[in-house]
């Protein structure tokens, strides 16, 4: 929960890998909250990107990618 969640939400929303079409999550209505869809939609960026372990952790590997692709 946290200020980065909403951001990887927003990087997520706003990349092609929607945490969630409508409501809470979706584009314009992202939250602190890392839940089941952030992960959902986390997986599908690793795999799209072959980020292995697509396991949706948002950890170095993500990380790194997301910083040299913002």
């Amino acid at each position: 929960i946290g200020p980065d969640v909403k951001a990887l939400q927003v990087y997520l929303n706003t990349h092609g890998f929607p945490v969630t079409p409508t409501g809470l999550g979706s584009k314009g209505f992202e939250t602190t909250k890392f839940g089941t869809l952030t992960q959902k939609a986390l997986i599908k960026f690793q795999i799209a990107n072959k980020i292995t372990p697509a396991i949706g952790y948002f950890g170095k590997i993500t990380r790194s990618f997301v910083q040299v692709h913002p």
